[in-house]
């Protein structure tokens, strides 16, 4: 049995725009090397994409939300927060993750700005890592149903109605 459950994600949207400069090759597993590649793991709680996609989708999703405050100086592995103190209504460009053979999982926002104070505190719930493998982490797999058929090799998201 495999270790780990590698998907292929072929890329990001952001506001419904494809996020430029993230392609399926710069996500796909190397078998000579075995770097590389997408996992799922329920038991990483952040994001964590390889640094050239995490910074495209982080720069995208900074431009697609220019109505929103950066807060200085991030907090923790979050370099993308914004103060969102005593705002009622906050609109927030969409995210969504494309998976291969045309799969596309919308996240909802509180799966990728996540509060991390009680000042209103909000950040972009996903990281660059140089560790080799990115991964989808369980704030993003949260309201979903993930299904895995290893025979098939294939993964589904379906949102939970409850």
């Amino acid at each position: 049995m495999a270790t780990f459950y590698y998907v292929r994600l072929v890329g990001f949207s952001v506001g419904g725009a494809r996020v430029r400069g993230v392609s399926e090759r710069d996500l796909r597993l190397n078998p000579s090397t075995g770097r590389g590649g997408v996992i799922l793991d329920s038991g990483t709680s952040v994001t964590r994409l390889a640094r050239p996609v995490y910074a495209a989708v982080r720069d995208a999703f900074r431009a697609a939300a220019p109505g929103l405050r950066l807060s200085p100086g991030g907090f923790s592995l979050f370099d993308t927060c914004y103060d969102l103190g005593g705002r009622r209504v906050v609109k927030v460009p969409t995210l969504s993750i494309h998976l291969a053979g045309g799969a596309e999982v919308a996240l909802p926002p509180e799966n990728y700005l996540i509060p991390v104070d009680t000042r209103g505190t909000f950040c972009f719930a996903f990281a660059g890592t140089d560790g080799g493998v990115s991964i989808i982490g369980n704030i993003q797999q949260q309201g979903f149903r993930v299904v895995f058929d290893g025979d098939a090799q294939r993964v589904g998201f379906l949102p939970k109605s409850c």
